[in-house]
């Protein structure tokens, strides 16, 4: 499984803002969400209340509700900029009124301008980033929610680790005994 870094996130999104605000804040939410082509795709107006996101999720998930973010790097922090447009949309409307092929187009584009390699440039890449990139410190349960998963079962996949990162990780504690 395919997953961006914090430094690949950041070149995507910067090389999306540079281009088109609507681009970098559908990345953005698509990634801090953790939300398929088709949930981004799909997100009313209605979806964004008093600083939180409701996502009710495909594919038997769970509906989520979760806090805005707000970051000191203004290509994190998401809060303004989505409520800013939820607040000029149509109740009615789309806040992001492509299709999941144009989603797919948008994140290819901007991925190849910011020099991420082929395998990672699509839209799912993005729930499986924030997944790996937060499992170890928040901890199983907190992502599977935050994902909106049923099954810890779904999430155990985003435990999977390299080989090389299973052997600093066994060296490391085999280092600890020693000392004991």
């Amino acid at each position: 499984m395919h997953a961006l870094t914090r430094d690949e996130i950041a070149r995507l999104l910067a090389s999306a803002k540079a281009s088109s605000e609507r681009d970098w804040l559908m990345i953005l939410v698509a990634f801090l969400h953790g939300l398929r082509a088709s949930e981004i795709t799909s997100l009313r107006e209605n979806a964004v209340a008093d600083g939180f996101l409701t996502v009710k999720r495909l594919k038997h998930s769970l509906k989520t509700t979760q806090p805005l973010a707000e970051s000191a790097d203004p290509l994190f922090d998401e809060r303004s900029a989505l409520t800013e447009l939820a607040r000029k949309s149509n109740p009615r409307a789309r806040l992001f009124p492509v299709s999941r092929s144009t989603f797919w187009r948008i994140i290819r584009r901007h991925a190849r301008a910011a020099g991420i390699p082929v395998q990672k440039a699509h839209p799912h890449v993005l729930k499986h980033s924030i997944a790996m990139q937060t499992i170890a410190d928040a901890g199983i349960e907190n992502v599977r929610q935050h994902l909106g998963h049923k099954s810890l079962h779904s999430t155990g996949m985003y435990l999977k680790v390299t080989d090389e990162d299973a052997s600093k990780a066994i060296a490391a504690a085999l280092a600890l005994t020693k000392k004991r």
